[in-house]
C-alpha cells in the first residue's frame, strides 16, 4: 500500500481546528513549530483513501473561509511506514515554567521541578498548542495547590485535568458534550493511569454531579457565550474563595466577559492575552451584582 503525507502550514489559533480535522480524518498527526505563532501539521493517507482526503480538502476549504490558510500540500511516500513518517516529526512542548508535554514514545527525563503530562497528539481539541490552552496551563501552575477540587468544563482531551492532577489536585471532575471528545479523553485518561481520580461525565452545568460549594479551582476553556452563560451555575459549584480560570475568547471580548461573569459574583483577577486571545482568573466574590 502507498501512502501520501498531507501538510498545511497554519497559525497558532488554527492549529486545533485542523488537528481536529487530520485526527479524525488522517492517520496520525504531527506538529511542528514553524516560526513564532505558526505551526506545520502533518497527517497521513492510504492513496486509496478518496473520500478521506475528500473530507480534509473540504475542511480546510471551510476554515478558509474565515482564515487564510497556505495551500494543503500531498507528497507520495516512497516508504509504506508511515507511522514512523509522522512521529518523526513530533517533538517535545514546553508550556509555562515547568510543563511538559510529551507524547508516548519520546523517551525523557524530566528536570527537577518539571512535570510531564503524556498525551499522544490528534486526540480531539486540547493538544497545548492553541493559545487558550496554553494560557490555562500557566494559569493552572499558578492557581493548583495540593488537595484542590478542580471542575474542567469542556474538557475536549482532559488535558486542563491531568495537567491539574500532575501539579497536584486531588481530583478533578471533567464535562463534555462532545462524544467524540470523551472518548478521545477517557483514552487519555485510561493511559495516563487517571481514571480514578478524574471523574469524566458527559454534559455541561448545572449538572447532579457537580454540586454547590464543592470545587476550589473551575476551568472553562470554551467559548465566550457558553463561558457567560455558564457564569451563574460556575459560581455556584465553587466554594467560598474559589477561582475560576476563563478561556475561549477574543481579546477584544475579555471586558465583556468580565462585565457578565462580575454580575455573576465574580472578581477579575488578571487578564492575560496571546495572538489575539484571552484567559481570565477570577475569584468568587461576595455574590452577584
Amino acid at each position: 500500500m502507498k501512502w501520501q503525507e498531507l501538510s498545511i502550514l497554519v497559525s497558532s489559533e488554527y492549529v486545533e481546528p485542523i488537528s481536529y480535522l487530520f485526527g479524525r480524518y488522517g492517520r496520525g498527526l504531527s506538529l511542528e513549530d514553524a516560526g513564532p505563532g505558526r505551526m506545520l501539521l502533518r497527517t497521513y493517507l492510504p492513496n486509496t483513501s478518496k473520500r478521506r482526503m475528500a473530507q480534509i480538502e473540504v475542511g480546510t476549504k471551510l476554515v478558509q473561509v474565515i482564515e487564510p490558510l497556505a495551500k494543503l500540500t500531498v507528497r507520495d511516500l516512497e516508504e509504506a511506514d508511515w507511522e514512523t513518517a509522522w512521529k518523526a516529526h513530533f517533538t517535545l512542548l514546553n508550556i509555562g515554567r515547568r510543563l511538559v508535554i510529551k507524547p508516548s514514545w519520546i523517551s525523557y527525563e524530566p528536570s527537577e521541578g518539571e512535570v510531564v503530562i503524556e498525551l499522544d497528539p490528534g486526540m480531539a481539541f486540547g493538544t497545548g498548542y492553541h493559545p487558550t490552552t496554553k494560557m490555562v496551563l500557566e494559569a493552572l501552575e499558578d492557581e493548583v495547590k495540593p488537595g484542590m477540587r478542580l471542575l474542567d468544563l469542556g474538557t475536549g482531551s482532559a488535558i486542563l485535568s491531568i495537567a491539574s492532577i500532575r501539579l497536584g489536585a486531588e481530583s478533578s471532575l471533567a464535562m463534555d458534550i462532545d462524544p467524540i471528545a470523551l472518548r478521545a479523553a477517557r483514552k487519555n485518561l485510561r493511559d495516563a493511569r487517571l481514571t480514578d481520580r478524574i471523574t469524566l461525565v458527559r454534559g455541561s452545568l448545572p449538572h447532579r454531579t457537580a454540586a454547590p460549594a464543592s470545587f476550589d479551582l473551575a476551568a472553562a476553556n470554551i467559548s465566550k457565550k457558553t463561558i457567560e452563560e455558564r457564569g451563574p451555575a460556575l459560581y455556584d459549584i465553587l466554594k467560598p474563595g474559589g477561582k475560576l480560570i476563563a478561556s475561549g475568547m477574543l481579546a477584544d471580548q475579555a471586558d465583556e466577559t468580565k462585565s457578565a461573569l462580575g454580575e455573576a459574583g465574580f472578581v477579575t483577577e488578571r487578564v492575560a492575552i496571546t495572538d489575539d486571545w484571552a484567559a481570565i482568573t477570577l475569584m468568587k466574590g461576595a455574590g452577584p451584582s
